[in-house]
């Protein structure tokens, strides 16, 4: 199983966390929880892929000891072409891919064990709370990838015979300060909160 997670330039991701934390913070935030998720799903047996346009995160993905795809050029949703050159390269050494969210703060091994087993027999789509995609599983190169505001329904509607996996753990996206707030709540270790309070900067081993 190719485990792809598409991933942004840590500097520009997640503004619309900004109300709640500053940039630095919320670059913090991006590069922890993009390492949680490709940890978590490694663990499950994934071989997991940073797919990205962006060299610094070419170098950090290196670094955590996962792969990297290059994200192509072209118009339309960057999400959309990061997710098709996942599964294309996943066709083409003949293994299934599942195309991650970067941000699942609060996902485990066992969301993705499950994931990859159901993975097996059809394509699999995990909603996120808010109507998105924050994953789907499945075989081939050109799965109808449909990104963006209420994606779910879309990918549903393409794909009607995928299996809907609901998992808070899956299905929580770290978007807003509301989010922020309800992972802050439920990360009882409190990994999550010190990575806001840390004043190191990023880079920092977790």
């Amino acid at each position: 199983m190719l485990a792809a997670i598409p991933v942004k330039p840590f500097g520009v991701a997640k503004v619309r966390l900004g109300p709640a934390v500053d940039a630095a913070a919320r670059s913090r935030l991006g590069m922890a929880i993009a390492e949680r998720t490709g940890r978590a799903a490694r663990d499950a047996g994934g071989e997991v892929a940073i797919v990205t346009a962006d060299r610094g995160v070419r170098r950090w993905a290196r670094q955590c000891g996962f792969g990297v795809i290059a994200e192509p050029d072209g118009t339309g949703s960057g999400l959309d072409r990061a997710a098709g050159a996942a599964a294309a390269e996943a066709d083409r050494r003949g293994l299934l891919w599942c195309v991650i969210h970067a941000d699942l703060p609060l996902v485990t091994p066992d969301d993705f064990a499950a994931v990859f087993g159901e993975a097996r027999s059809r394509p699999v789509l995990a909603p996120s709370h808010d109507g998105g995609t924050n994953v789907i599983a499945g075989s081939g190169p050109s799965f109808p990838f449909a990104y963006g505001p209420g994606s779910f329904q879309r990918h549903l509607a393409a794909v009607p015979t995928a299996s809907v996996l609901v998992r808070p753990r899956l299905a929580l996206d770290l978007d807003t300060p509301r989010d922020l707030a309800v992972a802050l709540a439920l990360a009882t270790d409190g990994w999550l909160a010190s990575l806001i309070l840390e004043q190191e900067g990023p880079g920092q081993p977790l």
